[in-house]
């Protein structure tokens, strides 16, 4: 009977789903497990349910006795994918399932930037709040701005559906031109006319440090950029030095890079700057869904190959 090993505790219905057919072992701890002890597992192990925070390497990779991964994520960033398939391992995520949850966390961000939601609330705990002030908080309306979305798979297509909502007019650019009802532009365009822009592409070597010094020099509207799906999309340093000297009025981020970012980032101080801990898919519904589809993404591997 084939062994599969969970890396990280995950709903349980992933190892009840699987524990049908499978010898099933799994990280019972909140944790990540260290190189060494990944690297003991998939010596032994036929399989493993992996998370985004598994590094599986090339050198991980070429000394294992795996024949599948099944990604608890929707990306597939975190593996080597070229010396899996090499090595004759199967790859699987589970893309589908969060899209809304993070489109949902995309606008949540927003309107908690553009609306001062954290430092209002901040100052009524401080006891600060003494009467209505007509001067206060002011934020920004959404209603008519211009709302560019990189990247327009499942995840783009429901953040867009989400800014419809807001009256905001929808460009997007994508490398392959896509049918969508919205509007397609080159990145230029997108850079040059966006109020606010949000990223929602895989990273790869065509995405990685694709914001940069000269694609903030591009966006003459000071937008707010929104980076809901990997750190290494944006160059940090890059993007500290847009929000210091206005080149952008402002930066959402879920993911960041380095992933977690120190306390003490001069990111982590920057009041036009919120920073959440990669909860986009953070939702007890989605986390669910996702166990579910990892685990079957095993079994039918297993059976189809049989």
């Amino acid at each position: 009977m084939n062994k599969i090993f969970i890396t990280r505790r995950i709903p349980s219905i992933a190892k009840e789903l699987l524990s049908k057919d499978f010898i099933v072992e799994e990280n019972p701890e909140n944790k990540v497990l260290s190189k060494e002890k990944l690297q003991e597992i998939i010596k032994e192990y036929d399989g493993i349910l992996s998370t985004v925070a598994d590094k599986l390497s090339e050198d991980l990779l070429n000394n294992s006795k795996l024949k599948v991964i099944s990604n608890y994520a929707s990306g597939l960033d975190n593996i080597d994918i070229p010396v899996a398939n090499k090595c004759g391992i199967s790859v699987y995520n589970t893309p589908d399932v969060v899209t809304n949850s993070t489109a949902d966390m995309t606008f949540a961000l927003l309107l908690s930037l553009v609306r001062k939601i954290h430092d209002s609330h901040k100052y009524v705990k401080m006891g600060e709040w003494f009467g209505w002030d007509p001067e206060i908080f002011l934020g920004e309306e959404l209603e008519g701005k211009v709302f560019g979305i990189i990247g327009l798979g499942k995840i783009g297509k429901a953040v867009a559906k989400r800014a419809e909502g807001f009256g905001l007019k929808i460009i997007f650019y994508n490398r392959n031109k896509t049918e969508s009802g919205y509007r397609h532009v080159e990145l230029q365009y997108l850079l040059e006319n966006s109020d606010y822009i949000s990223i929602h592409v895989p990273l790869n070597n065509e995405t990685k440090n694709m914001i940069n010094k000269e694609t903030f020099e591009r966006m003459k509207k000071k937008p707010i950029l929104i980076n809901m799906a990997r750190g290494a999309i944006v160059n940090t340093e890059d993007l500290l030095f847009a929000l210091k000297s206005g080149k952008i009025r402002g930066a959402c981020l879920d993911v960041t890079n380095p992933e977690p970012i120190n306390s003490d980032h001069p990111l982590c101080s920057m009041k036009n700057c919120i920073i959440t801990p990669h909860i986009g898919t953070s939702t007890k519904e989605c986390r669910e869904k996702m166990a579910e589809i990892a685990a079957k993404n095993i079994i039918n591997h297993f059976r189809i190959i049989k």
